[in-house]
């Protein structure tokens, strides 16, 4: 989300008046845009293209503003309408790494980021988030469903990744590139990923992107583009249009500025809210005078494929628990008390996992098991046929856990439940319940150990160090 160096959006110019002071770079330091001239007149076909073997760092800022509408819950049939507004701001150094791949999978870069921030109204409810100090030096990488972010410092939060995922990622703005020479009035359709990469759509039933050169000259090729994708987000039927302009720097061989509009309209979801928003990115982008941390060691030391922690998602309770998990899990709903995460694949709802605080007990016990199963047996009621299960489990650190498998029927439908009693050697307790239905149990096996077995009790200076940085009015 964005910044423009402190202007308003009204006082950004058009793409069409990008000619601003930019540092030439030295002869020879890039592939550069092949221009021809007959006398003062553009005559011929130009190149615009940022070869992944472009090693300069580049500063780039951004502004991203969104309005419209979510939808955040059903009643009689009905979704409930809350005012959107968005303000996000961004500043960061990038440089492209060494590609992964072919299509998506070419477009990585390393950044650092000085500012990322947004400030967001839902309704009445007001909320800001920044990304932590801890968590400034990024991996940007090109799949087909979006650009994806990791941090080489460490697990990030939710709320960190969702900062970070915006319509027309300078990244991803590279893709819209022509792969052939063009002239003034060219026209071109990019690969089938492309739209797909630019929007963040997951699942696509159909799409187009349609690209042109609405004016060339000695300076700047203004490429504008024009799209529409139908899919799904989150399983989550979505619509998303496209329009925009990029601005190529012939000179210094490079996208300078762009501004992109992305139209988005999302059915509410399993773990998303229903939206219909409008959303425009400015970018403006231009050689950077200093490397700063992007150095050629730093760049050398990126692997090409990231490890699983490093791709996993913290999570931070209110009541200072920690645990992480894999991006397939997204929180649903969480209160002071009670978190609902829901495990999503290829858009399709897997398993549900709610994480409640129960009352703490003196150090060094815990809740006792026949308690414990007894409570399990008065939740079910009805839908419970047999606890199948009930053990200690051992973990490598001084907790306690204990879990108890059970079987039911729900709505007709065979489902089994994991339950997780866990307490800290201070009395502190947490409970986990997964929930899913027979048939899922192979292809579910495993996932709720790996989320529990990761649980750490926080000390107060610990859960406000990995707390994403936010507020709420």
């Amino acid at each position: 989300m964005a910044c423009t160096s402190g202007r308003t959006a009204e006082e950004i110019p058009s793409v069409a008046r990008f000619d601003m002071a930019t540092r030439l770079i030295r002869r020879g330091l890039l592939y550069v845009s092949v221009i021809i001239l007959c006398g003062s007149q553009l005559c011929a076909s130009v190149v615009i293209e940022e070869p992944a073997t472009d090693n300069r760092v580049y500063s780039v800022r951004c502004r991203l503003q969104v309005t419209g509408e979510i939808r955040t819950a059903v009643q009689e049939g009905r979704a409930i309408g809350l005012k959107l507004n968005v303000d996000g701001r961004m500043s960061f150094l990038e440089r492209r790494l060494a590609a992964a791949g072919r299509d998506s999978h070419a477009l990585r870069s390393l950044r650092s980021y000085q500012l990322a921030e947004a400030r967001i109204e839902a309704g009445e409810r007001k909320t800001s988030s920044q990304l932590p100090d801890s968590r400034r030096l990024i991996v940007a990488e090109g799949r087909v469903d979006g650009i994806r972010h990791w941090s080489t410092l460490g697990s990030m939060t939710s709320e960190s990744i969702d900062l970070l995922r915006t319509p027309g990622d300078s990244l991803a703005l590279i893709a819209v590139l022509p792969d052939s020479a063009v002239k003034a009035g060219s026209t071109w359709k990019p690969p089938h990923w492309v739209i797909q990469t630019l929007t963040g759509v997951e699942a696509v039933t159909k799409s187009e992107l349609s690209c042109r050169i609405d004016k060339l000259d000695e300076r700047y090729a203004i490429v504008a583009l024009d799209g529409r994708i139908e899919g799904a987000i989150l399983g989550s039927l979505t619509t998303v249009t496209v329009k925009g302009q990029i601005a190529f720097d012939l000179q210094s061989g490079h996208i300078r500025q762009a501004q992109i509009t992305q139209t988005e309209e999302r059915a509410v979801g399993t773990v998303s809210p229903g939206m219909q928003v409008t959303a425009t990115m400015y970018v403006d982008r231009q050689v950077s005078n200093s490397v700063g941390p992007l150095t050629d060691e730093l760049v050398d030391s990126i692997p090409i494929a990231p490890e699983d922690e490093q791709l996993a998602v913290g999570f931070v309770s209110p009541w200072s628990l920690y645990f992480t998990h894999n991006r397939d899990w997204h929180v649903f709903h969480q209160t002071d008390d009670v978190a609902v995460l829901r495990l999503i694949e290829e858009g399709s709802l897997v398993a549900q996992c709610n994480v409640s605080r129960i009352p703490s007990v003196a150090a060094g016990r815990h809740t006792p098991e026949e308690q414990f199963i007894g409570d399990i047996q008065t939740a079910l009621g009805s839908q419970l046929r047999e606890i199948s299960d009930a053990k200690t489990i051992s973990v490598e650190d001084d907790r306690w856990l204990y879990r108890v498998t059970a079987k039911g029927v729900t709505r007709d439908v065979p489902m089994e439940w994991y339950y997780y009693l866990c307490a800290a050697p201070d009395g502190r307790q947490v409970a986990f319940v997964f929930a899913l239905e027979s048939r899922l149990v192979e292809s579910f096996s495993g996932r709720d150990l790996e989320l529990v077995g990761s649980v750490r009790f926080l000390k107060p200076a610990e859960a406000t160090a990995k707390k994403p940085v936010s507020d709420a009015g």
